[in-house]
């Protein structure tokens, strides 16, 4: 805008749709658009008087046949497409160590509003640590006044361009708030945040109590201009000297925040928990995260019973099995279950053993009959404090052990006042060791512990506030490592400073027994509320940034979904391209009417290691309301491949571009060009290409809460014998699931000079003998249970330009397992092996596929 009247560029339509164009349509799925929309593309390029301006909006202008006299604009002000210029970073390995520290110094100034009066007193540095790519220090605050003013001053954030804060939604959970500045955080308690420098370069910060003995929760409060309070939870009377603020800077904004996790790892002191899990019981072999799970919550709520389990699971498995459909491997029986006063928010548990009335043979007829349906494992819920309205004070339980009277306090998740009787701290160890015993007399093998943040919810005072919550966690640990094992706890409701900041001081001990819990990423899934459906997507995501810091200690769990639902097909994808576990609710016929095989593959695998990476071009807008893509982006072991997880979470049609190359380095570490090959998988068209370059951009087109998943892969090159050819080559795994490259767990490629002994004869063409020069070998190693893996492969001379040479397939072995067929594609490229059934379903068994080919 200027003047008020809009000024038009002239724009270019982009032509060239090569392998090097700037745009390319060569990943649009046009059955996503409507009959009525039609697409064109272009590209502009902007003088560098321009780029002084840091974010500007842009449109299109054209005219039509019926009215060519007059202008037709694609959008309105404030509805375009934005576009933000920043400066590219030199390299980082080149930068000297000093720039970091300068960059992070800078970060704050004192913020005085009456220029007659001195600053006030900002926060001091110390502690440094710089590298050539980042630096990170600890500010320590001057002054704490928290107990008179609520909270104290920290500083004023100088020269950032968007700001990502993630806030206390309520004592249980973490939520994003993304912007330009610090007012998309006013008035909420912020744990975290991560901020856009103008240089580039990204900060994060986040405050905490070093010192065990304090137990403070210390939080953010935004002010104008970009201030930051302090505010310390219980109150302070004056700055003690364990309250500090963590700070670090990097070119990349996930380093920033591992940065700023290990700067707090090293301030806290050692955990204490080296005997935890002395005689713990063996891991097992089902992960919650490997398989597909079923949890009864959105399906009976609290109604919940021995009958309406069973029944439903025994639906679910025979349907599933019909229509060669994964079937649930584990089982999480959720609230509703226990003996209680009553199923609501006051309600309190009476005895740790089951509703005679909803399970008359207590849980072990539960857990025997769902392993005769192929179940292997089966958990149940429960409050950290025994059910939400604690321990009844008349029931069994508190005739055998201490209880403690405690008020809680009114507060936005509670909406109450009351009295809560707990468990003493004393006896909690005792009462969880006899808790869990039964549980595993029963057959049980995992616990999910709600309502963890709970105890914040609580009048506390001083150093005991706290002390409470070690204890109940410690005697949870414990008991669960002894009876179930590690990774046997989902941590639920449980996103506090407190968890953090005690998983990190635990990643300082050297034992191994804790290991790879679950922990739940975000709120609940809604499945009746559609509003919530596209912000549940992206909270998991942005939250990623920071729980995937902790991934040594915890998996991260997005929580269940319904199938057949309208939205169902992205909350599938989503959870299983989330790193975590993938497990569902509902009906058998909610079940039936859903695909499940076309996402997780017909034995029900998730292979993924690690939660996706959120775009740098997601991390300053809340993309629920940006007409644009939330991409995430998942780098596998030898970064020579990167899954790119594509949603549209706005609630409108969304075409637009995605930048392949920018993820793919990002992700992958590694440089995007040279003498590469690429091969590019999109899911919801099936569809392989081969390319020299990745290009910038592709462009997709997404209805409101679909997905689409790109699969990027460097292909491996080898030369013949004679050096006269050359091959690239590589397994993008199986293609029939949004995540299957995830299966392969290696790729090795030589050259052969002959045919192998035992070769079988050809199926067609010459005898393998023939052209022996320019034979070469693949083999493959990919998890089991895969229905097929598909080869992406193409052949050039090594001595001229890239041009393109037939590959004729000879011949194909298998080792490890049996193929129904395989099939080669020429105008593709792409070889497709197919496995039989009698494949090893297991995932830990590993298969190897051994191709020979002759160019």
């Amino acid at each position: 805008m200027s003047g008020g009247e809009w000024q038009g560029t002239p724009l270019i339509r982009t032509t060239d749709v090569g392998d090097t164009s700037l745009l390319e349509l060569g990943f649009l799925d046009v059955t996503q658009l409507d009959e009525d929309h039609r697409i064109e593309q272009f590209h502009l390029d902007l003088p560098a008087s321009v780029a002084v301006a840091k974010r500007f909006e842009f449109t299109v202008r054209w005219k039509s046949a019926d009215t060519p006299e007059e202008w037709n604009w694609a959008s309105s002000t404030g509805h375009n497409a934005r576009v933000a210029l920043r400066p590219r970073l030199a390299d980082s390995g080149k930068a000297p160590a000093s720039y970091w520290r300068q960059q992070l110094r800078s970060l704050l100034r004192p913020a005085c509003s009456d220029d007659t009066l001195p600053p006030p007193a900002t926060a001091i540095a110390d502690s440094w640590q710089v590298l050539s790519t980042s630096a990170s220090c600890m500010f320590k605050p001057c002054e704490f006044d928290n107990a008179a003013s609520g909270a104290d001053f920290f500083g004023q954030l100088e020269a950032i361009d968007g700001m990502l804060a993630f806030a206390r939604k309520d004592p249980f959970w973490i939520i994003p708030r993304a912007g330009a500045d610090a007012s998309v955080a006013a008035g909420l308690d912020v744990v975290l945040v991560l901020v856009e420098l103008s240089s580039g370069a990204y900060a994060a910060l986040m405050p905490f109590a070093k010192d065990a003995p304090t137990k403070h929760t210390v939080v953010f409060r935004t002010g104008p201009s970009n201030t930051l309070y302090l505010r310390a939870s219980p109150a302070l009377d004056s700055a003690p000297s364990s309250i500090r603020v963590a700070a670090s800077v990097s070119r990349h904004a996930h380093d920033a925040i591992h940065d700023l996790f290990e700067r707090i790892q090293q301030t806290l002191p050692h955990s204490g928990i080296d005997e935890l899990g002395t005689h713990c019981q063996p891991a097992h072999a089902t992960s919650l995260s490997g398989s597909m799970g079923y949890c009864t919550w959105n399906t009976f709520y609290q109604q919940v019973s021995h009958g309406g389990v069973v029944s439903v699971l025994s639906e679910i498995c025979r349907a599933g099995r019909t229509a060669n459909q994964p079937v649930p491997e584990w089982v999480v029986i959720d609230d509703g279950w226990q003996t209680t006063t009553q199923d609501n928010s006051q309600g309190q548990l009476s005895e740790i053993s089951a509703n005679n009335d909803k399970f008359p043979g207590q849980l072990k007829q539960t857990v025997q009959a769902l392993a005769e349906l192929g179940v292997t494992r089966v958990g149940v819920w429960h409050a950290l404090w025994g059910y939400w309205g604690g321990i009844d004070p008349l029931g069994l339980l508190a005739q055998r052990y201490k209880l403690e009277k405690y008020q809680r306090k009114w507060c936005p998740a509670v909406k109450t006042e009351s009295e809560v009787w707990l468990i003493s701290k004393t006896c909690i160890a005792a009462f969880y060791d006899e808790f869990y015993q039964w549980l595993h007399g029963q057959g049980v093998t995992f616990v999910k512990v709600d309502y963890q943040a709970a105890f914040e919810t609580l009048e506390l005072d001083g150093s005991d506030a706290y002390a409470i919550y070690d204890a109940y966690y410690d005697a949870v640990e414990s008991a669960a490592l002894k009876y179930f094992g590690p990774g046997s706890v989902v941590y639920c409701m449980a996103q506090t400073p407190h968890l953090i900041l005690r998983t990190l001081q635990h990643l300082n001990s050297t034992t191994t027994a804790l290991q790879r819990e679950i922990l739940r990423n975000s709120d609940d899934y809604y499945p009746d509320e559609p509003e919530s459906h596209g912000w549940h997507i992206y909270c998991n995501m942005a939250n990623a940034l920071w729980s995937r810091q902790l991934q040594s200690r915890f998996a991260v769990d997005w929580d269940m979904f319904q199938p057949g639902k309208p939205e169902s097909h992205i909350h599938a994808a989503a959870r299983m391209l989330s790193g975590g576990p993938l497990y569902i609710t509902g009906s058998a016929t909610n079940y039936s009417h859903q695909d499940l095989a076309s996402v997780l593959g017909h034995t029900g695998r998730t292979p993924l290691p690690s939660p996706p990476l959120i775009s740098s071009s997601c991390l300053f807008a809340d993309m629920t309301a940006t007409a644009g893509f939330l991409v995430g982006s998942t780098t596998l072991v030898d970064e020579s491949a990167v899954i790119i997880s594509v949603y549209n979470v706005f609630h409108e049609l969304v075409v637009a571009p995605v930048l392949v190359s920018q993820i793919f380095a990002d992700s992958a570490a590694s440089d995007s060009t040279g003498d590469n090959r690429y091969a590019i998988h999109q899911q919801s068209t099936g569809r392989v290409r081969i390319c020299q370059t990745l290009g910038d951009m592709y462009t997709l087109a997404l209805q409101p809460l679909a997905c689409d998943v790109l699969t990027v892969a460097r292909m491996a090159m080898f030369r013949s014998a004679d050096r006269s050819a050359t091959l690239y080559a590589i397994c993008i795994g199986d293609t029939s699931r949004y995540a299957g490259i995830g299966v392969v767990e290696r790729n090795v490629f030589g050259v052969v000079q002959k045919p192998a002994p035992g070769t079988p004869v050809p199926r067609s063409g010459s005898p393998l003998g023939s052209g022996s020069q320019r034979q070469w070998i693949l083999r493959a190693r990919v998890a089991g249970g895969c229905n097929g893996i598909t080869f992406a492969l193409q052949a050039c001379e090594s001595m001229s330009e890239a041009h393109s040479l037939p590959v004729s397939v000879q011949s194909v072995r298998v080792q490890g397992c049996e193929i129904d067929e395989w099939e080669y594609l020429n105008d593709t490229d792409v070889l497709t092996v197919a496995f039989q059934a009698t494949c090893p379903p297991n995932n830990s068994t590993a298969v190897c596929v051994t191709i020979v080919l002759s160019a």
